[in-house]
């Protein structure tokens, strides 16, 4: 299931010519795409998760730390691109 996730993620960005050149990184890890995929579906997906401002509680599921003022944030860009 993740790797076909992947594979059509990979094609996805590729087709509407934003590849994805390089993983992104969130603090000093790189970003699980699968994981930070699952972690927004479980909270209810992209519009649910946005409406009631659950980003940090994504960020969190993702490992990073706690004391980061702009997790929220950095982490809904990083899904959104």
């Amino acid at each position: 299931e993740e790797e076909a996730f992947l594979v059509s993620l990979y094609r996805f960005m590729k087709e509407r010519r934003t590849p994805i050149e390089r993983i992104p990184h969130l603090g000093f890890k790189q970003i699980d795409l699968w994981k930070i995929y699952k972690a927004v579906e479980k909270l209810g997906a992209y519009e649910l998760v946005t409406g009631r401002r659950l980003w940090k509680n994504v960020y969190d599921e993702l490992g990073g730390s706690p004391g980061s003022t702009s997790a929220a944030t950095c982490t809904r860009r990083h899904y959104e691109r």
